[in-house]
């Protein structure tokens, strides 16, 4: 009988081994998990496609202005702020540029000053005051030119 209860105690010390392997391992996952989702990222970098995509959606306020200053017979007012990165025709919900993309603002002297910054204005003929709106981020640039004279909006890459 001792032989018999001496082999059951080996059985036992081998299944006990087994089992602090599998904690041990749990434990591992379980901390490379942590350090995973704790971990300090590096700002994600905007990559070509997604500076394209905010100069499109820009471009399309624009052109929303101008549309709506035709169809009306009135002017179209379209404010830019670059401080709080928002675009906005008056009268419709404003867009936000995406975080990490720098906006560089110009217009004409003829176009309104509304909150501290020049608004671009749409006639109600097409034409405009003019401006330049560039959009830059990881090195890349896209310019938005509006001129005054059509009020077409022109997208180009620098």
């Amino acid at each position: 009988m001792a032989a018999a209860g001496h082999r059951g105690s080996i059985a036992r010390k081998k299944g006990q081994r087994g089992v602090v392997l599998i904690d041990v391992i749990a434990a591992l996952a379980i901390f490379a998990l942590a350090a995973f989702v704790l971990m300090p990222r590096p700002y994600a970098r905007i990559g070509a496609a997604e500076l394209s995509g905010e100069a499109v959606r820009v471009s399309g306020e624009f052109r929303k202005a101008r549309v709506k200053a035709m169809t009306s017979g009135d002017v179209a007012d379209v404010m830019v702020d670059p401080a709080s990165r928002r675009i906005q025709v008056k009268g419709a919900h404003p867009i936000s540029v995406r975080d990490g993309v720098a906006i560089d603002w110009t217009t004409s002297d003829q176009c309104p000053i509304q909150g501290g910054t020049r608004t671009l204005r749409f006639l109600a003929d097409g034409r405009s005051c003019g401006g330049v709106m560039k959009l830059s981020a990881s090195g890349r640039a896209i310019e938005l030119r509006v001129d005054w004279f059509t009020g077409r909006v022109e997208m180009s890459s620098k």
